[in-house]
């Protein structure tokens, strides 16, 4: 037997195992931070009136919010690590401003990360963006995001990395901001170790209704944000974006929000507004959109 060629594939396999673990903790973390949605003033109107909802689910908000490119009015469902928003639609012209607009973002978890995940996406695809708040007579960087330079008319993937003004605004110490921010240890500054009195705690799954062109922008998110790319999913931190291909529509149309409830519920539907139905199984609801 040839020891040396022997020690050389053992030597050769311990590099391989070696790279993939330094490659899986070198990989930047993102978490499912938002969904919003462009809906209807009726349904707007109504998305606060059941008493579950409102006491029960979700922490419930209407915030104004300006932007150095937009002001807006959303209406918030707040979970314990994540946010759905409504906003009806309005004048302007931005994306987010017309009926059934859908974005999904991400947020980064280390400062930093959004400048490497862009160093790894094809040249000229995607660009990095910076959003400025105005607020109490105040200017200034509240995130970054990264996203592609071509998106579907109503449809849009970004991640957001939150800028060190605003994070210091919110309690962060120099030295948290460097450190890796999960959402757990998010919550911990921003609320003061307080418990989340609601039941809605994170994100699990959303399923569109995409056609040709929303089908080709999902592979490529995917590709460039380096993405578990099922068939008609694609996979992302342990959230899931489920897609269903209809050449026939004009737009994308988002169909349901899936999430993870802090416990158990008893089983239930509730209309929340005329095209919106809440559907509760144990540890799980689900927002249907009609």
């Amino acid at each position: 037997m040839n020891f040396k060629i022997l020690f050389q594939k053992k030597y050769t396999v311990v590099l391989f195992y070696f790279s993939i673990i330094v490659t899986t903790y070198s990989q930047s973390k993102t978490d499912c931070n938002t969904i919003f949605v462009c809906i209807s003033k009726e349904n707007y109107e109504q998305l606060f009136q059941n008493s579950f909802v409102k006491d029960t689910l979700f922490l419930c908000k209407e915030n104004s919010t300006t932007t150095t490119t937009d002001s807006y009015t959303g209406k918030y469902l707040l979970g314990e690590f994540g946010t759905i928003e409504f906003i009806q639609p309005s004048e302007n012209i931005n994306f987010g401003d017309m009926l059934n607009d859908i974005g999904i973002e991400f947020k980064t978890r280390r400062k930093g990360d959004l400048i490497q995940l862009k160093n790894k996406t094809t040249p000229n695809k995607c660009v990095i963006k910076g959003i400025n708040i105005n607020e109490s007579d105040k200017n200034y960087l509240w995130y970054s995001e990264l996203k592609l330079v071509k998106h579907p008319t109503n449809f849009e993937i970004s991640i957001l990395e939150y800028s060190q003004d605003y994070l210091e605004m919110l309690g962060f110490t120099n030295d948290e901001i460097n450190q890796e921010i999960t959402p757990t240890y998010y919550n911990k500054v921003v609320y003061n170790n307080k418990k989340y009195p609601r039941k809605f705690k994170s994100f699990k799954s959303v399923s569109v209704e995409v056609n040709s062109e929303g089908k080709k922008y999902l592979k490529q998110i995917a590709k460039e944000f380096n993405c578990k790319n099922l068939k008609n999913a694609i996979v992302w931190n342990g959230f899931t974006i489920h897609y269903k291909l209809n050449n026939k529509l004009q737009k994308m149309i988002l169909k349901n929000i899936e999430i993870n409830l802090t416990e158990k519920l008893a089983s239930k539907n509730i209309l929340i507004s005329p095209d919106i139905l809440l559907s509760i199984t144990d540890t799980t609801a689900n927002l249907k959109f009609n």
